[in-house]
């Protein structure tokens, strides 16, 4: 798996926050959400990454944009999407979030990094399709 960003690169960009512990694992997760958001996308790649300097950069901000945001939700897996959750010393109470339309779910993509495609012009993606 090809990540867009390194882990040096994400500490850089959270400066002055520090780097999660799992920042690797968050990084290739990042980047395995951006390559399904731009599934259909075309552009020139070498060892899987872009060729375009500009297009690299907007990736590797895509992808710390998101490993940011997945590392904050603190949910890596996305098992807690739709819970909620309330701790008062040792009591826990715990609840599935639903509306009248069926479960609310936490979003898994980083609205910061939507915001960071659509302005670069790379989403949405309208792929061409043959036949």
């Amino acid at each position: 798996m090809t990540s867009y960003a390194t882990v040096q690169e994400f500490t850089e960009f959270l400066d002055p926050d520090p780097v999660p512990a799992n920042a690797a694992r968050l990084l290739a997760n990042a980047s395995r959400r951006l390559d399904q958001l731009l599934l259909g996308a075309l552009y020139a790649t070498s060892n899987g990454l872009p060729t375009n300097p500009e297009l690299a950069d907007v990736f590797r901000e895509a992808v710390c944009l998101q490993a940011q945001y997945i590392s904050a939700l603190g949910d890596e897996t996305g098992a807690n999407a739709n819970v909620s959750q309330l701790t008062v010393g040792n009591q826990t109470l715990a609840r599935a979030l639903t509306s009248r339309t069926g479960p609310v779910l936490t979003s898994r993509v980083s609205p910061e990094m939507l915001v960071l495609l659509q302005t670069t012009g790379l989403s949405p993606v309208f792929p061409i399709v043959w036949g």
